[in-house]
């Protein structure tokens, strides 16, 4: 085998590890999980990503326009991040119809674009004219981020794992909802418990 070939068969690889279902998904690949994915042209995505990084892009481009033409400061910004961020944990803990948690996280992604943008107008502010309240700022700024998600991570494994407690196939190493997610896969048979979803 030449190298070239060995070369395209490598990238192949890294490919399709990168585009395993999972990966796009993040959830098992059943029914029970049919309310956390959107199928984009036969593939199942991860529902709350799509919607946060939607939000993402959009803060990349607002923000900026922002903090140029209204001049905002990082007082103002820090406020405007609180607005963002709240409305996750209330769609959580108050388990909150799917389209309000959709738009939380569409706000959730617009947040983490402006928590860079905080931390970047704090910074400027004590390198120009060192202010306790902007390293206040900075510092509250990191730990809610890092905090905020390293919970609600461990919340999510929790529920999803509550979801899947209950499957004869929770003990497995790979249950059969963990198979292919295009329309022309063909699924392996499903238990009672699992039924993997392959329509569009």
């Amino acid at each position: 085998m030449n190298e070239r070939r060995k070369k395209r068969i490598e990238h192949r690889n890294r490919r399709r590890r990168r585009l395993y279902p999972y990966r796009l998904a993040h959830h098992p690949l059943c029914s029970k999980f049919d309310d956390h994915v959107y199928i984009i042209k036969g593939k199942k995505v991860c529902r709350g990503c799509v919607n946060m990084y939607s939000g993402f892009l959009i803060g990349l481009i607002l923000d900026p326009i922002l903090v140029v033409f209204l001049n905002i400061d990082f007082w103002i910004a820090f406020a405007i991040n609180w607005g963002l961020f709240l409305f996750t944990p209330i769609s959580i803990f108050l388990n909150l119809p799917r389209v309000i948690k959709d738009f939380s996280r569409f706000l959730l992604g617009f947040a983490l674009v402006n928590s860079v943008i905080i931390v970047a107008l704090a910074l400027v502010q004590m390198i120009v004219d060192f202010k306790w309240g902007a390293l206040a700022v900075l510092i509250i700024t990191v730990l809610v981020y890092y905090f905020s998600r390293k919970y609600f991570t461990i919340l999510r494994d929790k529920r999803n794992e509550d979801i899947c407690k209950d499957c004869e196939q929770f003990y497995h190493p790979r249950c059969e909802g963990m198979g292919p997610s295009s329309d022309d896969s063909k699924p392996t048979p499903a238990s009672d418990t699992v039924q993997v979803t392959s329509e569009a």
